[in-house]
């Protein structure tokens, strides 16, 4: 199996499994800090939605995503998103639905590259850059990140009374 077919099972299951951990959260429930917590579900949901925009760069997508910026790392943040203009915080619902509609985009362009740009070495500081400083190393981590939040959001909904999560994939 290749690394880009790995890499693409891995993003395929996280993007199921963003669903199902927020599946039955009211908008209102993710709002409310949990487990002492200074993030919530709407905040980490959203940020997973913005982190998309990683795997949107390297597979030359556009991400249009205009409340991006309430989510975004200043960290990873670039010019774009520290300019951003201020409006208001999306629902549940709206990052859900934004998820949705840019997820075949994004994973079409992931599904595009090729071996040799996956091996290219790339200048884009993360934290598995000095494990691994090529595109699918870039891409390993956004999943990897994912994969992060998803573990949180699977707290969070426990912390809100919620069964766990289910592993079941349409």
């Amino acid at each position: 199996m290749s690394v880009k077919n790995i890499l693409l099972a891995q993003y395929d299951i996280h993007t199921a499994l963003f669903n199902n951990v927020i599946a039955g959260i009211s908008d209102e429930e993710s709002n409310q800090k949990v487990a002492g917590m200074k993030n919530n579900v709407k905040w980490i949901a959203g940020h997973m939605l913005w982190d998309q925009g990683i795997l949107a760069v390297i597979s030359n997508i556009k991400n249009d995503i205009p409340w991006a910026y309430h989510f975004m790392s200043k960290e990873g943040a670039t010019e774009d998103d520290l300019k951003a203009p201020a409006c208001e915080l999306p629902t549940l619902q709206m990052i859900r639905d934004k998820w949705e509609e840019i997820l075949p985009v994004i994973r079409n362009g992931l599904d595009s590259l090729t071996d040799e740009q996956l091996a290219q070495k790339v200048n884009m500081p993360h934290p598995m850059y000095k494990f691994n400083d090529t595109l699918a190393g870039v891409w390993a981590y956004a999943n990897h990140h994912h994969a992060y939040s998803i573990g949180q959001l699977s707290i969070f909904r426990r912390a809100l009374g919620k069964g766990p999560m289910s592993y079941a994939i349409a």
